[in-house]
Protein backbone atom coordinates (compact mmCIF):
# COMPACT_ATOMS: atom_id res chain seq x y z
CA UNK A 1 0.00 0.00 0.00
CA UNK A 2 2.90 2.35 0.76
CA UNK A 3 4.33 1.67 -2.68
CA UNK A 4 0.97 2.36 -4.32
CA UNK A 5 0.63 5.63 -2.41
CA UNK A 6 4.05 6.75 -3.59
CA UNK A 7 3.14 6.17 -7.21
CA UNK A 8 -0.21 7.91 -6.89
CA UNK A 9 1.39 10.86 -5.11
CA UNK A 10 4.04 11.12 -7.83
CA UNK A 11 1.35 11.06 -10.47
CA UNK A 12 -0.62 13.75 -8.70
CA UNK A 13 2.46 15.95 -8.47
CA UNK A 14 3.01 15.59 -12.20
CA UNK A 15 -0.51 16.68 -12.98
CA UNK A 16 -1.05 19.05 -10.07
CA UNK A 17 -2.92 22.06 -11.24
CA UNK A 18 -3.77 20.53 -14.61
CA UNK A 19 -7.30 20.19 -15.90
CA UNK A 20 -8.41 17.97 -18.74
CA UNK A 21 -6.14 19.81 -21.16
CA UNK A 22 -2.64 21.07 -20.37
CA UNK A 23 -0.04 22.50 -22.70
CA UNK A 24 3.39 20.88 -22.42
CA UNK A 25 6.51 22.04 -24.25
CA UNK A 26 8.60 19.38 -25.94
CA UNK A 27 11.60 19.01 -28.21
CA UNK A 28 14.31 16.58 -29.25
CA UNK A 29 16.82 18.32 -26.97
CA UNK A 30 14.71 17.74 -23.86
CA UNK A 31 16.43 14.52 -22.83
CA UNK A 32 15.53 13.10 -19.46
CA UNK A 33 17.94 11.41 -17.08
CA UNK A 34 19.30 8.08 -18.34
CA UNK A 35 17.64 8.49 -21.74
CA UNK A 36 18.64 8.88 -25.37
CA UNK A 37 17.04 10.46 -28.42
CA UNK A 38 15.79 8.07 -31.14
CA UNK A 39 14.04 8.45 -34.47
CA UNK A 40 11.33 6.13 -35.77
CA UNK A 41 10.21 6.46 -39.38
CA UNK A 42 6.65 5.24 -39.75
CA UNK A 43 5.67 3.32 -42.86
CA UNK A 44 3.92 4.70 -45.95
CA UNK A 45 4.89 8.34 -45.39
CA UNK A 46 2.85 8.52 -42.21
CA UNK A 47 5.62 10.57 -40.65
CA UNK A 48 8.70 10.44 -38.42
CA UNK A 49 8.69 10.34 -34.63
CA UNK A 50 11.59 11.71 -32.61
CA UNK A 51 11.54 11.08 -28.88
CA UNK A 52 13.58 9.97 -25.88
CA UNK A 53 13.63 6.39 -24.56
CA UNK A 54 15.55 4.83 -21.63
CA UNK A 55 19.21 4.04 -22.28
CA UNK A 56 18.54 0.42 -21.31
CA UNK A 57 16.33 0.04 -24.42
CA UNK A 58 19.12 -0.99 -26.77
CA UNK A 59 17.07 -3.14 -29.17
CA UNK A 60 14.52 -2.02 -31.77
CA UNK A 61 12.45 -4.30 -33.98
CA UNK A 62 9.31 -3.90 -36.09
CA UNK A 63 6.62 -6.28 -37.32
CA UNK A 64 3.00 -6.52 -38.39
CA UNK A 65 0.54 -7.84 -35.84
CA UNK A 66 -1.84 -9.56 -38.26
CA UNK A 67 -5.53 -9.89 -37.51
CA UNK A 68 -8.08 -12.36 -38.80
CA UNK A 69 -10.61 -9.56 -39.40
CA UNK A 70 -8.81 -8.10 -42.42
CA UNK A 71 -6.18 -5.51 -43.33
CA UNK A 72 -7.95 -2.70 -41.53
CA UNK A 73 -7.41 -4.53 -38.21
CA UNK A 74 -3.70 -5.25 -38.73
CA UNK A 75 -1.32 -3.29 -36.51
CA UNK A 76 2.15 -2.08 -37.49
CA UNK A 77 4.35 -2.14 -34.39
CA UNK A 78 7.76 -0.68 -33.46
CA UNK A 79 9.25 -1.90 -30.17
CA UNK A 80 12.19 -0.86 -27.97
CA UNK A 81 13.45 -3.06 -25.12
CA UNK A 82 16.65 -4.31 -23.45
CA UNK A 83 18.39 -6.94 -25.56
CA UNK A 84 18.69 -9.41 -22.68
CA UNK A 85 14.90 -9.81 -22.45
CA UNK A 86 13.03 -12.28 -24.61
CA UNK A 87 11.66 -10.83 -27.84
CA UNK A 88 7.95 -11.44 -28.38
CA UNK A 89 5.84 -10.36 -31.35
CA UNK A 90 2.09 -10.43 -30.87
CA UNK A 91 0.04 -11.78 -33.76
CA UNK A 92 -3.62 -12.51 -34.23
CA UNK A 93 -2.85 -15.43 -36.54
CA UNK A 94 -0.95 -17.73 -34.21
CA UNK A 95 -1.79 -18.16 -30.54
CA UNK A 96 1.16 -17.66 -28.26
CA UNK A 97 1.61 -17.30 -24.55
CA UNK A 98 2.24 -13.74 -23.44
CA UNK A 99 5.10 -13.15 -20.96
CA UNK A 100 4.01 -13.11 -17.33
CA UNK A 101 7.24 -11.64 -15.99
CA UNK A 102 10.39 -9.79 -17.06
CA UNK A 103 8.78 -7.34 -19.47
CA UNK A 104 10.25 -3.87 -19.87
CA UNK A 105 9.41 -2.27 -23.21
CA UNK A 106 8.05 0.63 -25.24
CA UNK A 107 5.84 0.07 -28.28
CA UNK A 108 4.55 2.41 -30.96
CA UNK A 109 1.63 1.03 -32.95
CA UNK A 110 -0.85 2.12 -35.59
CA UNK A 111 -3.26 0.59 -38.05
CA UNK A 112 -1.98 -0.98 -41.24
CA UNK A 113 -4.77 0.79 -43.08
CA UNK A 114 -4.40 4.54 -43.66
CA UNK A 115 -7.52 6.56 -44.41
CA UNK A 116 -5.40 9.71 -44.74
CA UNK A 117 -7.43 12.83 -44.14
CA UNK A 118 -7.19 16.17 -42.40
CA UNK A 119 -8.08 16.53 -38.77
CA UNK A 120 -5.36 15.71 -36.25
CA UNK A 121 -5.96 15.59 -32.52
CA UNK A 122 -7.99 18.53 -31.27
CA UNK A 123 -9.17 19.84 -27.93
CA UNK A 124 -12.20 17.56 -28.13
CA UNK A 125 -12.39 14.91 -25.44
CA UNK A 126 -14.27 12.56 -27.75
CA UNK A 127 -11.20 10.49 -28.63
CA UNK A 128 -10.01 10.42 -25.04
CA UNK A 129 -13.35 9.21 -23.72
CA UNK A 130 -13.57 6.60 -26.47
CA UNK A 131 -10.13 5.21 -25.62
CA UNK A 132 -10.95 5.21 -21.90
CA UNK A 133 -14.11 3.28 -22.59
CA UNK A 134 -12.16 0.70 -24.59
CA UNK A 135 -9.58 0.26 -21.85
CA UNK A 136 -12.09 -0.08 -19.03
CA UNK A 137 -14.39 -2.44 -20.91
CA UNK A 138 -11.59 -4.96 -21.55
CA UNK A 139 -11.44 -7.07 -18.39
CA UNK A 140 -7.90 -8.17 -19.26
CA UNK A 141 -6.63 -4.62 -18.79
CA UNK A 142 -5.22 -3.22 -15.58
CA UNK A 143 -7.06 -0.65 -13.49
CA UNK A 144 -6.69 2.94 -14.67
CA UNK A 145 -5.26 4.95 -11.77
CA UNK A 146 -5.43 8.27 -13.61
CA UNK A 147 -5.91 9.75 -17.06
CA UNK A 148 -5.57 13.15 -18.71
CA UNK A 149 -5.36 15.02 -22.00
CA UNK A 150 -2.22 17.07 -22.53
CA UNK A 151 -0.96 19.19 -25.39
CA UNK A 152 2.58 18.09 -26.22
CA UNK A 153 4.17 20.23 -28.89
CA UNK A 154 1.53 20.97 -31.52
CA UNK A 155 -0.95 18.16 -30.80
CA UNK A 156 -3.07 16.70 -28.05
CA UNK A 157 -2.36 13.35 -26.40
CA UNK A 158 -4.61 11.15 -24.31
CA UNK A 159 -2.55 9.66 -21.48
CA UNK A 160 -3.49 6.77 -19.19
CA UNK A 161 -1.62 5.12 -16.32
CA UNK A 162 -2.68 1.58 -15.41
CA UNK A 163 -1.43 -0.60 -12.58
CA UNK A 164 -1.87 -3.82 -10.66
CA UNK A 165 0.16 -4.56 -7.55
CA UNK A 166 0.69 -8.21 -6.67
CA UNK A 167 3.58 -10.65 -6.48
CA UNK A 168 4.30 -9.41 -9.99
CA UNK A 169 4.00 -5.67 -10.53
CA UNK A 170 2.10 -4.83 -13.73
CA UNK A 171 2.29 -1.25 -14.99
CA UNK A 172 1.30 0.37 -18.27
CA UNK A 173 1.50 3.96 -19.41
CA UNK A 174 -0.42 4.55 -22.64
CA UNK A 175 -0.55 7.68 -24.79
CA UNK A 176 -2.40 8.22 -28.05
CA UNK A 177 -2.72 10.94 -30.66
CA UNK A 178 -3.57 11.17 -34.36
CA UNK A 179 -1.50 11.83 -37.47
CA UNK A 180 -3.49 12.68 -40.61
CA UNK A 181 -6.52 11.28 -38.85
CA UNK A 182 -4.81 7.98 -38.03
CA UNK A 183 -4.56 6.85 -34.40
CA UNK A 184 -0.99 6.40 -33.14
CA UNK A 185 -0.51 4.64 -29.81
CA UNK A 186 2.52 4.74 -27.51
CA UNK A 187 2.79 2.20 -24.68
CA UNK A 188 5.32 1.70 -21.91
CA UNK A 189 4.92 -1.64 -20.17
CA UNK A 190 6.57 -3.25 -17.16
CA UNK A 191 6.08 -6.70 -15.58
CA UNK A 192 8.49 -7.39 -12.77
CA UNK A 193 8.93 -9.02 -9.38
CA UNK A 194 11.47 -6.38 -8.39
CA UNK A 195 10.68 -3.31 -6.32
CA UNK A 196 13.67 -1.40 -7.66
CA UNK A 197 14.04 2.21 -8.83
CA UNK A 198 12.84 1.31 -12.33
CA UNK A 199 9.56 -0.06 -10.95
CA UNK A 200 9.09 2.70 -8.38
CA UNK A 201 9.57 5.46 -10.94
CA UNK A 202 8.17 3.74 -14.02
CA UNK A 203 4.98 5.80 -14.32
CA UNK A 204 6.53 9.22 -13.75
CA UNK A 205 9.55 8.44 -15.97
CA UNK A 206 7.36 7.09 -18.77
CA UNK A 207 5.20 10.21 -18.77
CA UNK A 208 8.31 12.36 -18.80
CA UNK A 209 9.57 10.47 -21.86
CA UNK A 210 6.20 10.74 -23.59
CA UNK A 211 6.50 14.49 -23.21
CA UNK A 212 9.59 14.46 -25.45
CA UNK A 213 7.63 13.19 -28.48
CA UNK A 214 7.99 15.25 -31.62
CA UNK A 215 6.12 14.21 -34.76
CA UNK A 216 7.11 15.27 -38.24
CA UNK A 217 4.40 14.54 -40.80
CA UNK A 218 5.26 12.69 -43.96
CA UNK A 219 4.50 13.97 -47.43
Amino acid sequence: MIYLNRIVISALIIFLGSCNETSVDTGINHLTKDSKSVEVKLIDSLGTIILSVPLRYDTLFTWIDYSDCGKSCNRQKYRFQPKFLRITKETGWIWQREPIDSVDRFTISHSGYFPFHNGDSTKSLTLHNHLKSQLTSDLVNLRIIFDTVQKIGDRYFSIFAMQKLDTIQSIKVIAATTIKGNLIRFQYELLTRQNDSIARNFISNSIELIRTIHISKGI
